[in-house]
């Protein structure tokens, strides 16, 4: 009997800093967003299906501007929760996720969506309706405990296919991608949106340049080319260029060559995977250690 496929589904946690308490030691809280769905007369997390062919880290950003007006950027991921529907079994993607802003329409109570709140944790756990959810709470919770829910995200992307050195006579650097390479460019703009991505670097050559131009592009950001990680390089730059890019907090990217790629690794402590072109691989952060590592994609269904 074959297995049945899980419907997919994503969503986010979504918390922000609060006020102290009355009385209490002076320190800064965490509220986490929480909506009510008349349809079932429940109170849960934003989530929602993916559209057509979107991955779903840019299903859990939309889902939660579409149900809740809110702008944020994924961190560190959270438990997939499974439980049954009425169409079968059902697998959810979550991340904590930073609200980064607000829409251009602010939240009105709709036939989806007729309320949301910001709550403490406490008032969260009376809340919600689910066991699914309320573990999902806990996964935070243990987060929030040691500070790891706020991370600083680097993605590291080996660059997409590029046209076979035995193709081309010009000089390497300037070897163009190929046509599905450049597709995979253009696939990577949401995902590297999703995390909220501000800082652009990449190896000068124009196959790792055009893997990450399009997203720079799209958002007016500087793309920094950065000589220590080209394939002409040593590993002592390549761990200064890690180093540079690490002293900055901003979400970042950086784009290199797949013979270098394991010293990036090795500057953040990691062994370092094998990455296909256009792959790469979303590190979580805290004070300079990596906390979490994922895949920088996941399909809804299977490649």
């Amino acid at each position: 009997m074959a297995r049945e496929r899980p419907l997919t589904a994503a969503g986010a946690v979504t918390w922000r800093r609060c006020a102290p308490r009355p009385g209490s030691s002076g320190k800064r809280g965490v509220e986490v967003l929480l909506v009510h769905r008349p349809r079932y007369d429940d109170w849960t997390f934003p989530k929602g299906k993916p559209d057509p062919g979107e991955d779903l880290v840019a299903t859990a950003v939309r889902e939660v501007a579409e149900e809740t007006a809110q702008l944020v950027r994924l961190g560190h991921p959270l438990p997939d929760t499974r439980y049954r529907v009425a169409g079968g079994p059902k697998r959810v993607s979550y991340w904590a996720a930073r609200v980064v802003g607000e829409t251009a329409t602010p939240f009105t109570p709709n036939r989806e969506i007729d309320d949301l709140r910001w709550v403490r944790p406490g008032d969260a756990r009376r809340l919600l309706s689910y066991e699914h959810d309320l573990d999902l709470l806990d996964a935070f919770l243990a987060l929030r405990d040691v500070k790891a829910h706020r991370t600083r995200t680097l993605v590291v992307v080996r660059h997409g296919k590029a046209k076979a050195r035995e193709h081309w006579r010009r000089d390497d650097l300037l070897r163009p991608l190929t046509p599905s390479g450049r597709g995979r460019a253009d696939a990577l703009v949401p995902l590297l949106e999703a995390y909220g991505v501000r800082r652009v670097v990449s190896s000068p050559a124009r196959r790792c340049v055009d893997t990450v131009a399009p997203y720079a592009e799209h958002h007016g950001l500087e793309l920094r080319h950065d000589a220590r990680l080209s394939e002409e390089t040593s590993e002592d730059d390549v761990r200064r260029a890690v180093a540079d890019v690490l002293a900055e907090k901003s979400p970042a990217v950086v784009c290199g060559h797949r013979p270098t790629l394991p010293w990036v690794f090795e500057a953040l402590g990691l062994d370092a995977p094998e990455l296909a072109p256009g792959e790469g691989v979303v590190l979580h952060l805290r004070r300079g250690v990596v906390v979490a590592d994922e895949p920088l994609g996941r399909p809804a269904s299977p490649r």
